[in-house]
């Protein structure tokens, strides 16, 4: 990433925390096709999904002036509270999935 870029994700990380303090704001690291970087938003659990949208639709707006001012396309995903459950179950099936692994090779330690 070079440095204009990385100082247009870090300017939209902030746009969103200003929006919305509450949130987590994630840089993913994955490029896919046209798009120059992609955020993930994490939202309190007690968001409902139209307060999800309207913040995805702010950010979404603010997305557009950004790639018409300096030509990098950031998307940003903001997640609703079964989003980030599914993410969560998907994510502990991996690691219990290691963690037997590990136990079947004898690599923990008793509790």
């Amino acid at each position: 990433m070079n440095a204009e870029l990385r100082k247009q994700v870090d300017a939209m990380m902030t746009y969103i925390r200003d929006l919305a303090p509450e949130v987590i704001v994630r840089f993913t690291g994955v490029i896919y096709e046209d798009e120059d970087a992609n955020l993930e938003v994490y939202p309190p659990l007690s968001w409902d999904e139209d307060r999800c949208l309207d913040l995805q639709h702010r950010i979404a707006q603010h997305g557009v002036d950004v790639l018409m001012e300096t030509g990098y396309l950031i998307l940003v995903s903001v997640r609703t509270w079964e989003q980030q459950i599914a993410k969560a179950k998907h994510e502990r099936t991996k690691a219990d999935k290691v963690l037997q692994r590990a136990s079947a090779l004898g690599l923990l330690q008793p509790a």
